[in-house]
């Protein structure tokens, strides 16, 4: 039992950053979602639709409240969880450590769950934990333990596989056959718990589509998917999230150096140490101005130094601690719901479109991948780099333009691009069929350009903190998918205006919907500079 942590032998913690809540209420969030593709989500969850469930997490995101039914589902048929691969740690597994490892594993996992209660904003040492949350806390610890003692002889235990269970808990709960999750580091709770509903602040959604209420609220017997466990749950979870393949280049040479080729990157992933280093390589490239101030405060200088740990945990363990629940779960979705076309299934073009049962319309307004490539063969402008790894980047990136989503989407025109990229998207038939979306880069590339989109959307704070501020405010990114402050909502009732009028639809926005579609712009402006021979 982790009874430990029930002591609450804990400081109070410090205020939230930024105003985001008041000390008794709960955050907001800023979410709306098409009706239609909500009903398309709960058909394709009826129908344990895999295919359908991936393409809507990657294309818009799943409805926070469903994730506890679809990410068991995406899961169980990822590709990293079918072909697993973790970048082993180069410890010697000796019997003796084995058995060390094994007696202290307890206490560690404890230790960082010990670090979660910490961040609570209503933790203090007179509050011992509820029957509920002990209850969680000690599914946690299990499935951590089950996941070392299955993968111990690969990777040591390390505090983000914990934060990777408690990331998880924030959207499916652990104890089956309830709606119980943790509420996440960033918020508090009247109730003076760390622990509520996942259906809580959606039920307005839920309730507004009957098929929704009776698969959700109405039938609490059926809360979590039955036929996977929270363990086995995080065990392919934390495959997929710690998926770090050997280079390409490393296994067909077999060598033990190796020159980081960055053009072959985007399609293999590689490891950790490639990803670092092509992200600090991307970032001097794109943003020039915070990479300077950077190197100013030296910052991203000492790679693999407790001073720049943050990255590590951007990148290596995909926002787990240092980014908010809801931000970081949207992220996930898109790491969750990736999936590599098929080669062998390419020849049928039906296959795909059978499997999914989609209308053009509900096609149409999920849109083009957003990490969507240039087509160098539709210009002769484009200015080809000589070097034949980028060529071959932009052959194994090729897209048949003429079975791509058409431009007309309900959603809005699709994000500005070079004139010559524009006048192709423009060539496009407005009654052009619209494809199904895939995309081609390895997802842990696509986490490096949306850690680039995030950066570039702090820049304007990151340059006013000197270096030991940088590092504290990345190690722990303030919530941003929220509506308006509770602070503003207040302003506005002192002058007496109608919160419920100011604080309307036209207010809300999906804060990592625009990262990650920048995300895919800083995708595409790098891919350019590299056709002009720029990189």
């Amino acid at each position: 039992m982790i009874s430990q942590i029930s002591s609450r032998s804990l400081e109070d913690s410090a205020e939230l950053s930024s105003g985001l809540a008041s000390p008794t209420s709960r955050l907001s969030n800023s979410f709306h979602y098409d009706k239609e593709l909500l009903r398309q989500c709960h058909t394709y969850i009826e129908q344990n639709n895999h295919h359908g469930l991936a393409l809507i997490a990657r294309q818009k995101g799943l409805p926070p409240f469903l994730r506890s039914k679809v990410w068991p589902i995406l899961l169980k048929h990822h590709p990293f969880v079918a072909h697993p691969f973790i970048q082993p740690d180069n410890v010697p597994s000796t019997a003796d450590q084995a058995k060390s490892t094994d007696s202290q594993l307890q206490q560690s996992i404890r230790k960082d769950l010990r670090r979660y209660m910490h961040g609570i904003a209503h933790s203090s040492a007179e509050e011992p934990l509820t029957e509920r949350e002990l209850e969680i806390f000690d599914i946690l610890e299990r499935a951590i333990k089950k996941f070392v003692g299955k993968w111990g002889q690969i990777i040591k235990y390390d505090p983000a596989l914990t934060w990777i269970a408690l990331g998880l808990a924030e959207w499916c709960p652990p104890i089956p056959n309830t709606p119980w999750v943790l509420l996440g580091r960033d918020v508090s709770s009247q109730e003076k718990t760390c622990v509520g509903s996942v259906y809580e602040e959606y039920e307005k959604y839920i309730r507004a589509i009957p098929e929704l209420q009776n698969l959700l609220l109405d039938n609490p017997e059926d809360q979590c998917t039955p036929n996977l466990r929270f363990h086995e749950v995080y065990e392919r979870l934390a495959l997929v999230l710690l998926h770090s393949p050997e280079s390409a280049n490393k296994r067909k040479n077999n060598k033990k150096s190796f020159k980081v080729d960055k053009f072959s990157l985007p399609i293999s992933g590689g490891t950790i140490e490639e990803r670092v280093s092509f992200f600090i390589h991307i970032f001097q490239k794109l943003l020039p101005e915070l990479s300077d101030y950077f190197q100013d405060e030296q910052i991203l200088n000492k790679f693999g130094q407790q001073e720049d740990g943050w990255l590590i945990w951007w990148l290596k363990f995909c926002g787990s601690k240092v980014w908010s629940r809801v931000d970081r779960g949207r992220v996930w979705d898109l790491l969750l719901g990736w999936r590599l076309q098929s080669k062998k299934l390419e020849s049928n073009k039906n296959y795909y479109s059978d499997k999914l049962h989609i209308s053009d319309d509900l096609l149409n307004k999920l849109g083009p991948d957003v990490f969507w490539s240039v087509d160098h063969n539709e210009d002769n402008t484009v200015r080809l780099s000589k070097d034949d790894s980028f060529k071959d980047l932009i052959n194994d990136l090729h897209i048949d333009w003429k079975q791509s989503p058409s431009s007309s989407s309900s959603e809005g025109p699709l994000p500005m691009l070079s004139p010559p990229d524009q006048k192709i998207l423009e060539s496009f038939s407005e009654a052009a069929k619209p494809a199904i979306p895939f995309c081609k880069l390895d997802p842990h590339i696509e986490l490096i350009f949306v850690s680039l989109a995030l950066m570039k959307a702090k820049e304007n704070i990151l340059v006013e903190l000197d270096q030991h501020e940088i590092r504290t405010y990345l190690s722990r990114l303030p919530a941003k998918s929220y509506n308006l402050s509770n602070k503003y909502k207040e302003y506005q009732v002192q002058n007496g205006k109608d919160v419920n009028e100011q604080v309307g639809e036209g207010f809300k926005y999906d804060y990592m919907d625009s990262i990650i579609y920048e995300a895919g712009e800083l995708w595409r402006k790098w891919l350019w500079m590299g056709m002009n021979g720029e990189n």
